[in-house]
């Protein structure tokens, strides 16, 4: 009896065709092709946050430095993106997504460890202090927070409409609700903005006025850096819906936006809780 192709290939211990394409395909899913960008991401990060204990020390010139680190690391980010997004195109699609969910969800952990440290000082230093807040400290308004809060809840509704058009096939919808995301975004970052001057400038709260006013500026302030990084990833995702790079089964970076700006806006509602009504 004649060996069949299938039984040869068995007893000689070679993977099918259809087997060594699963495989080349599993082996591309797991291989980028080397870059440059993360370490020029790196090293834009490292300097915006150097540059900023500068300015904040005010050594000539840092404040001009630190816009240009800043411009750089953006420079870098969007680099280090597009290269993933071109990437993707050669890659096995259902374990790339999969892959890249699974990261994305441990980076956010990561996020909210640090975010979970931050929340561990203020409260231990609120419970082992006499009086909270401490002596010459001003009473914050909620007013304006609370309407900054609406604000950020309603754009991640808003966010989660657009996904949802988008994945009904109404993308002229989809874009102008992701639209209206981001300018929801930029009034929070205004409102946000407002709330420091006015502290600052009117009330002399500073971040060295006390323990408690350094946890306020550094908290909002840390907050206010991923507000911006979730606005910047908001508009990437506006400008590959406008080339057209998305379908209903390509679109894990819309998702990871969308999974982002939930997380920054879960963070606010425990920073507002906590800094102007606990």
């Amino acid at each position: 009896m004649e060996p069949t192709p299938l039984t040869s290939a068995a007893a000689s211990g070679a993977p099918s065709t259809g087997a060594a394409a699963h495989l080349a395909a599993s082996a591309s899913a797991h291989t980028p092709q080397p870059s440059f960008w993360p370490i020029l991401l790196a090293g834009g990060i490292g300097a915006v946050f150097f540059l900023l204990f500068l300015t904040f020390l005010g050594v000539p010139m840092a404040g001009v430095l630190l816009v240009a680190a800043v411009l750089y690391t953006l420079v870098a980010a969007s680099g280090w993106a597009n290269t993933i997004a071109v990437e993707r195109r050669r890659m096995d699609r259902v374990q790339t997504n999969k892959d890249l969910t699974r990261g994305f969800f441990f980076f956010l952990a990561s996020e909210a460890m640090i975010f979970f440290a931050y929340f561990e000082y203020i409260y231990y230093t609120r419970f082992t202090g006499t009086v909270w807040p401490p002596a010459g400290m001003p009473k914050l308004a909620t007013s304006m927070p609370a309407i900054a809060t609406l604000i950020l809840v309603g754009s991640s509704f808003v966010l989660n409409f657009a996904v949802q058009a988008f994945l009904r096939g109404k993308q002229a919808m989809a874009k102008n609700l992701l639209l209206l995301t981001i300018a929801m975004g930029i009034t929070f970052l205004g409102f946000q903005g407002f709330e420091w001057g006015y502290l600052n400038g009117v009330l002399g709260f500073t971040v060295t006025t006390g323990a408690f006013s350094s946890a306020y500026f550094i908290m909002t302030g840390f907050h206010a850096a991923h507000v911006t990084v979730g606005l910047l990833m908001l508009s990437l995702v506006y400008w590959r819906m406008e080339k057209g790079e998305y379908n209903n089964e390509y679109h894990m970076s819309m998702k990871a936006a969308e999974y982002y700006w939930h997380f920054v806006d879960i963070v606010w509602i425990l920073l507002f809780f906590t800094l102007y009504l606990f």
